[in-house]
């Protein structure tokens, strides 16, 4: 087993170092952060999503993950945060116009290999910088549209450049944050939910107890009508009730004067004049009325 001679053991057999940290080069860190979906692993291709937590997605790859939990291995250590897809927002990007989709296909291949810079798909409407990760860039979940941090800093506007729609400071969501960031991106994250929790419940609550209250007023007025039946008029309703009554009677006498000067016809006074009746109901066949 060693020093007997038979074989002369190395330091490192002998001495447990403490192992050294693996560093990951920076380059290939951002390229797999800023080109790639964080969930599937893919090329980013449009339309692509962002979570709370700045990190970019491809919209399909979401939507399977959520569709199967198990769709992909590390989905819970990545994207467990994202329970449905109102957690995403979807990004208005701006499309680079040097971007050359054929050049990019062969670099994706070769992820790994530095000596060419990979061009971004998209870039800033405003300072036309590209999305590479070379310069923080930020969206508004307000409308999802895509800025560099600095080009939307130097707008003081409080409307969206690219659709015009309102934003406040606490709408603005840093794309891929380092790691002090994102710990106070989760702190935001969760005192959003449980605000909107919150809110949902009471909202809710106040939808019961107005439904209540119009079942109660329902009952109300399903009883008043028998209530009101029961009380004495007013004296409104005196005035209006004899006013009508004199204006019936007026519209009765009327026509009785007029049928009063209408002469009745004679099949009418027919029916209504006495007829002189012969015998009785013993005698009064249908041969004795004709033979009479």
């Amino acid at each position: 087993m060693g020093n007997d001679g038979g074989s002369i053991p190395r330091r490192i057999e002998l001495v447990k170092e403490k192992q050294k940290e693996v560093k990951i080069n920076p380059d290939l860190e951002r390229i797999a952060a800023w080109f790639y979906c964080a969930l599937s692993k893919q090329p980013l291709q449009t339309p692509i999503v962002a979570c709370r937590l700045g990190k970019l997605y491809n919209q399909d790859a979401i939507i399977e993950y959520l569709l199967d939990k198990n769709a992909y291995g590390d989905g819970d250590k990545i994207c467990s945060h994202i329970s449905s897809p109102k957690d995403t927002v979807k990004l208005t990007l701006t499309p680079n116009p040097s971007y050359d989709e054929s050049k990019s296909i062969k670099d994706s291949t070769t992820m790994g290999h530095l000596d060419k810079e990979m061009k971004s798909q998209f870039i800033c409407p405003i300072s036309m910088k590209e999305m590479n990760g070379k310069h923080r860039f930020v969206y508004l979940d307000s409308c999802g549209c895509v800025f560099a941090e600095l080009s939307l800093k130097e707008i003081k506007s409080k409307e969206c450049v690219s659709c015009g729609k309102p934003f406040e400071s606490e709408n603005v969501i840093v794309i891929n944050p380092n790691k002090e960031e994102l710990d106070g991106m989760k702190a935001v994250m969760k005192a959003k939910k449980v605000k909107a929790k919150a809110e949902k419940k009471a909202k809710k609550a106040a939808k019961q107890e107005d439904g209540s209250e119009k079942e109660k007023k329902r009952k109300r007025d399903s009883v008043s009508p028998s209530k009101s039946n029961l009380a004495p008029p007013t004296k409104k309703s005196n005035i209006s009730s004899s006013a009508a009554a004199a204006v019936m009677g007026k519209v009765a006498q009327e026509l009785a004067e007029k049928e009063k000067g209408k002469e009745m016809s004679q099949a009418v006074k027919s029916i209504y004049a006495k007829k002189e009746v012969k015998g009785n109901y013993l005698t009064m066949g249908t041969f004795n009325r004709y033979a009479s």
